[in-house]
Formats: C-alpha cells, sequence, structure tokens
C-alpha cells in the first residue's frame, strides 16, 4: 500500500510527507496510537516511498523495489514482530508469506507468549543495521508492537539508536509507549495516530481486495471495531463468534445476581472459550459502556439506531443517569487492563473473576448514590 492509501491518518501521513519533502527523515520513529488503526501500514507504506525507484514519497507500485516491498521481500525492508521464543524458521516465513497474502498478520500463537527477544535484535536488525543497503538508499527496520520487546531486547535496541548507522531509519510502533523504557522514547521522533471513524473502518475493509469482507459484514465489523480496522479483522477470523445478549446479561447483573453466580460466569468465560474469543468479551463490555457513555451525553434523544446495544436502551439510560464519567472511564481502563492480560496470557479465571466483581462493585455503588461524584 501506497502511504498516499494510508485512511484515516492524515496528521501522521503528512508530518512523515514534510519530513521527507525538507530532507529531515529521522533516524528513528515512534508510532504510537490504538491497536489496528494502521501504524504498521504506515510504516510499511513510509519504507516503500522510501525504497521506491521513482521521485518523491508516493511509491509508483510499479518497480521492481515497490514490488518486493508489497511482497515484503525487499532486502532493505526488515520487518520484526513478536513471535513466540520456539517458533522455527519455515513457521516465521510462513507468517510473512500469510501476511503478504492476506493482508493480515497472525498475533495469536495459542498458549504460547508472543516476545521480541534480544537474540532477534541482534541477529534481525543490529548486524544488518551495520550493513551498506543491498538495493535501495535506506535500511528499514520496522519493530512492530515495540512493547513486547523484552529489558534486554530494548536496551540492545538503544545502543543502535544512541549511534545510528547511516541511511537507517528505524519505526517502533506500539499502543503502549508508556510500556517502552523512556530512554528509547526519547530518542524517536513521535508520531501519533488516532482511532478511525466507522467509515473509515469499513472503507479499509471494503477495498483491501485480501480480506473477504462484503457490504453486510464491513458494516457490522466497523460498528464493532472501536475505531480500529485491525480488530474489525480479528473479529471476522476468530472464528465462533460471542452472545451479545450474554455479555449484555453480565454488564447489567442479571447472570451475577450473588457471588457464587458471578464465580461460575467467570469459569465459564475462563474455560469454555478460546483465548479469541475471552478478548471478545472485554471488547463487547467495552462497547457496552461506550454505548453509556453515547446514552449520557445524548440524553433522552438516544435511539437504539445510534447504539450496539440497541436492546437495552432502558438499561443503558439506567446505568447512564447512575454513573459518573470518572467510574466509566475507570472501568474501562479496567476492562482494558483485563484485555492485555488475556493478551499476555494470564490466568483467565482471576482476570475474569476480578472484572466482573469490580463491574458489580460498580453498578452497586452508583445505583446506591456513591458512584457519580455529586454525590460524594
Amino acid at each position: 500500500m501506497r502511504l498516499s492509501d494510508i485512511e484515516g491518518q492524515d496528521r501522521a501521513v503528512g508530518f512523515l510527507t514534510s519530513a521527507f519533502e525538507s530532507g529531515r527523515v529521522s533516524h528513528a520513529y515512534l508510532f504510537a496510537g490504538p491497536d489496528g488503526v494502521g501504524k504498521e501500514t504506515t510504516a510499511l507504506a513510509f519504507a516503500q516511498g522510501l525504497n521506491c525507484d521513482g521521485d518523491g514519497l508516493t511509491a509508483c507500485g510499479e518497480c521492481r523495489a515497490c514490488r518486493m516491498a508489497e511482497g515484503l521481500s525487499h532486502p532493505d525492508i526488515h520487518l520484526i514482530f513478536p513471535v513466540p521464543s520456539t517458533i522455527k524458521p519455515a513457521e516465521l516465513t510462513e507468517l510473512m508469506a500469510g501476511y503478504a497474502r492476506d493482508g493480515y498478520r497472525e498475533t495469536d500463537f495459542g498458549r504460547k507468549s508472543a516476545i521480541i527477544s534480544v537474540e532477534t535484535i541482534l541477529t534481525d536488525m543490529v548486524a544488518k543495521a551495520n550493513q551498506k543497503p543491498y538495493v535501495g538508499p535506506w535500511k528499514i527496520f520496522i519493530i512492530a508492537d515495540g512493547d513486547a520487546m523484552t529489558t534486554e531486547a530494548a536496551n540492545t535496541l538503544l545502543k543502535t539508536l544512541e549511534e545510528p548507522p547511516e541511511q537507517t531509519v528505524i519505526i517502533l510502533t506500539t499502543s503502549r509507549p508508556n510500556a517502552l523504557p523512556p530512554t528509547v522514547v526519547s530518542r524517536c521522533q513521535s508520531v501519533r495516530f488516532s482511532a478511525l471513524s466507522k467509515d473509515v473502518v469499513r472503507a479499509i475493509l471494503l477495498e483491501d481486495e485480501r480480506l473477504s469482507f462484503d457490504e453486510e459484514s464491513a458494516s457490522q465489523a466497523a460498528s464493532l471495531s472501536q475505531g480500529s480496522a485491525g480488530r474489525a479483522v480479528r473479529m471476522q477470523k476468530s472464528g465462533p463468534t460471542v452472545d451479545i445478549e450474554r455479555v449484555a446479561e453480565l454488564m447489567t447483573g442479571k447472570r451475577t445476581r450473588d457471588v457464587p453466580s458471578l464465580i461460575n460466569e467467570a469459569t465459564a468465560l475462563a474455560f469454555r472459550l478460546g483465548r479469541s474469543e475471552q478478548e471478545r468479551v472485554l471488547e463487547l463490555m467495552l462497547l457496552w459502556f461506550r454505548d453509556v457513555l453515547s446514552v449520557s451525553q445524548s440524553g433522552e434523544g438516544t435511539t437504539g439506531d445510534a447504539l450496539l446495544y440497541s436492546g437495552h436502551v432502558k438499561e443503558l439510560r439506567t446505568q447512564a443517569g447512575a454513573m459518573d464519567v470518572d467510574v466509566i472511564g475507570r472501568m474501562v481502563d479496567r476492562i482494558d487492563d483485563a484485555r492485555r492480560a488475556i493478551e499476555r496470557y494470564s490466568n483467565p479465571a482471576i482476570v475474569f473473576t476480578s472484572v466482573l466483581l469490580d463491574i458489580a462493585i460498580a453498578r452497586k455503588q452508583s445505583t446506591s448514590g456513591k458512584g457519580r461524584s455529586h454525590a460524594a
């Protein structure tokens, strides 16, 4: 994909374009923003444009360099991302081939934890950074999900950032810049990425021929995506869908009326669902609070058409009237933390018991008048 084809990130694209046109391409960038909004795609497009045989930063898409870049086989463009430490070279090759073919990088490795090891940084970046470019004018290293680097890997990267080789650009992408060492962040030019609108997500899903979305499935996925095209793609590929009504009953307390029922629900979520479906449950919980906020802001004028949980407007209004915005914000952060814990292969029974208990406590305190700031 060419840089000019990136949708919904005009500010980031404009920043990179201006840097190139003024001759001030930095040796290191940090692309920071929500998951699945185009950080990695933009990094690859930027790398392609830098090494295109044509003039300017907009890749021609036709030269040999562009064809290699689009096939993720350009010898001067190196993509590093988290994988299990036990992965075999043939499996990694297949991952890259699938990424080039399907436009989707696999991130679910079952129960195996995915990291970026110090060995990977040494072999795939440090050793290659000290060599001259093979084909193009630039060597580009894209470290996707850079917050997955081990401490040793981050420290090794830091040494290269402190003394960057000529003709080298290093791009880190992350949705959690605070998880990176401050010393690494301070040596990178920061480029911010924002959540995408529903219309932009829908357009991305329909325009990429490698993704198998039709009008109906793209619209549905976009409405559930929380501004993340990557999340929309993962939801489509994750297989069985989670019952949205079940999640609504969890959020309203119908399935967690007492401690035993809460523990039963947490146990069921932990042991009857796969990791992708567990993440899906937590994403649907986040979307519940998105609807609560929407109702809180719109008041009685809110209609079901604007909500994912359109069949639960009454319950949404009840929570919107009882919960302070700060309480909702804390619950959103809590659920997001739980989602990341599942990604890190934490014990799902503990994760779901904790998050369901926090939601139940917030709901009870709010309905008793303790959750609203003006009642404090």
